[in-house]
């Protein structure tokens, strides 16, 4: 790759992530500006849970998230359990998308990048969330 094409690969990273802090920074301002617990809110409601009653393993992302920029953890966690505790590691998988540093050790990123992980993390959550005796999982269950 000479020197061009090398500076073609850094500039298109640059506005990708440039593109990504504004859209951040965009979603942090509607989160911290409108409430999503609040009757009328900008944000719709979840379509899976109006129709069925049942809680999909969204559920709450938007609450969970309109916390955190507010600071509020336990509120957070309380709203939507795995997305607060995949944060973390889904920050360091786009990171590791714009580096050609390995961010994870090579056992936990063949684990973290295996889509069925995923998968099976999100039809955990949303089974268990809806059974008896797992309420504590609800959006809000904690609080």
């Amino acid at each position: 790759m000479d020197r061009a094409q090398s500076l073609a690969v850094s500039r298109s990273t640059a506005w990708w992530l440039a593109a990504l802090a504004c859209t951040g920074m965009a979603a942090v301002w509607l989160l911290r500006t409108f409430d999503p617990n609040t009757a009328g809110s900008l944000f719709p409601p979840c379509p899976f849970h109006a129709i069925t009653g049942l809680f999909c393993p969204g559920c709450g992302i938007t609450r969970a998230l309109h916390a955190l920029v507010h600071f509020d953890f336990a509120r957070a966690f309380a709203m939507n359990a795995l997305v607060v505790a995949s944060l973390p590691l889904l920050a360091v998988m786009v990171m590791q998308g714009f580096t050609q540093r390995a961010l994870l050790p090579k056992s936990v990123a063949r684990v973290v990048f295996d889509g069925r992980w995923w998968i099976g993390a999100l039809l955990v959550f949303g089974i268990a969330r809806n059974l008896p005796g797992f309420g504590w999982l609800a959006p809000g269950g904690l609080l």
